[in-house]
């Protein structure tokens, strides 16, 4: 089964600039067909309005960095960093759920594929404050881990300080999926920026 999903959104209720139930139902409804849970501390009862959420939707729920909450919850699968659980150890765990990873170079692509990652997320494209980086990958970097993800048939979503300005430049260097964060929950109208990033992949 391919991996579904373009627009992924990573939601943090902590980030949102209005209520963020209703962001994320506005999110849902306008393009975002995948969503990562992303909250820094336990929150069982957020974490169950956004599973339910996503299952109105149809739309696939994964949890970051939380491989066995992820396992418990039955979620669509999980997603960790270089820093966070071994790849090869959450994929044990998870050996029929999605997996995601979180890649910076093309050695962290190929380590990433042979640890039997299922997509890769790969950044920062540009400086953004929800990491804390200050400078972004230049064009040729993106270029790079493009082809790195697409000799492994390994889909990747571009993600840091994405929003529908820088979008047109990623586009023409290959990326197809994206991850946002802020360019979604920070919005002034969240429909609308989801319908405005999807229109553009």
């Amino acid at each position: 089964m391919p991996f579904p999903g373009r627009l992924y959104l990573l939601f943090t209720p902590a980030a949102c600039r209005h209520e963020p139930f209703s962001t994320l139902a506005q999110a849902l409804a306008n393009g975002v067909d995948l969503v990562q849970w992303r909250s820094k501390s336990p929150d069982p009862a957020g974490f169950a309005r956004c599973r339910d959420l996503c299952r109105q939707h149809q739309v696939p729920l994964l949890v970051n960095d939380d491989v066995m909450l992820a396992l418990r919850s039955h979620a669509a699968g999980a997603h960790v960093g270089q820093n966070d659980m071994p790849i090869d150890a959450a994929r044990k765990l998870l050996p029929e759920a999605w997996l995601g990873v979180s890649t910076h170079d093309p050695v962290q692509i190929a380590a990433a594929a042979a640890a039997g990652a299922d997509y890769i997320g790969f950044g920062p494209c540009h400086p953004t404050a929800t990491k804390g980086y200050t400078t972004g990958k230049t064009m040729a970097e993106v270029e790079a881990a493009v082809e790195a993800a697409q000799q492994r048939n390994l889909p990747l979503f571009a993600i840091g300080g994405i929003t529908a300005g820088n979008l047109i430049e990623l586009r023409k260097h290959g990326v197809d999926r994206i991850a946002v964060s802020s360019a979604i929950l920070q919005a002034d109208d969240p429909a609308a920026a989801a319908r405005a990033l999807r229109r553009m992949l």
